[in-house]
């Protein structure tokens, strides 16, 4: 007499398997996630904290940047970035003088 699986066990272990692995893919996709955030963090405290010496080092000046001016022109241009109240809008006077614009 063989000893060996008939064909009803193996589907039976393969649906088993397939019904876990149904299970588990949507948590490991939200673990993914969670990872991704969790580096996007701790990139912007990167970001925060290279901020923060440059200043440190440089008497309290951020750094230059690059800005792009509004249509129509759409200009490139370089400019300090000043600490600005988070419920401005395009408060920026750099960019808004007539001589700029034109």
């Amino acid at each position: 007499m063989k000893r060996g699986f008939t064909l009803i066990e193996l589907l039976v272990v393969i649906a088993i398997i397939a019904i876990l692995a149904a299970i588990l893919f949507p948590v490991f996709a939200q673990a993914k996630q969670a990872a991704k955030k969790t580096g996007a963090i701790s990139n912007a405290k990167q970001i925060g904290i290279g901020m923060s010496i440059y200043m440190t080092d440089s008497d309290d000046v951020l750094p230059m940047a690059q800005m792009k001016r509004p249509e129509p022109n759409g200009a490139w241009g370089s400019g300090l970035l000043t600490p600005v109240p988070a419920n401005a809008v395009n408060s920026n006077p750099i960019w808004q003088t007539p001589e700029r614009i034109a």
